[in-house]
């Protein structure tokens, strides 16, 4: 095998190899990374709702310790109303 030659099949390889991986990008890579993306996107979206949710249910529980608070007082206060 002659230089000319070696250099001829090298070129052919790395030709066929220079497509290969551009369809493999353009196959594989390419919708990966958009799915990925998406993914990103509504994993962010669903974190801002469950911020939100979370934000809602801390304010009903802050809510019902105090009403909570308020009722034992007052049944405190009627205890001792009555023990006397």
């Amino acid at each position: 095998m002659t230089l000319q030659e070696l250099t001829y099949l090298i070129t052919v390889i790395s030709f066929l190899g220079g497509i290969a991986i551009f369809l493999f990008k353009k196959i594989v890579i390419e919708p990966l990374q958009k799915s990925i993306n998406l993914l990103n996107d509504t994993l962010k979206g669903f974190k801002l709702s469950t911020d939100k949710e979370l934000e809602l249910h801390e304010k009903e529980i802050d809510y019902l310790k105090e009403k909570t608070t308020r009722h034992d007082e007052q049944i405190k206060t009627l205890f001792s109303k009555g023990g006397e």
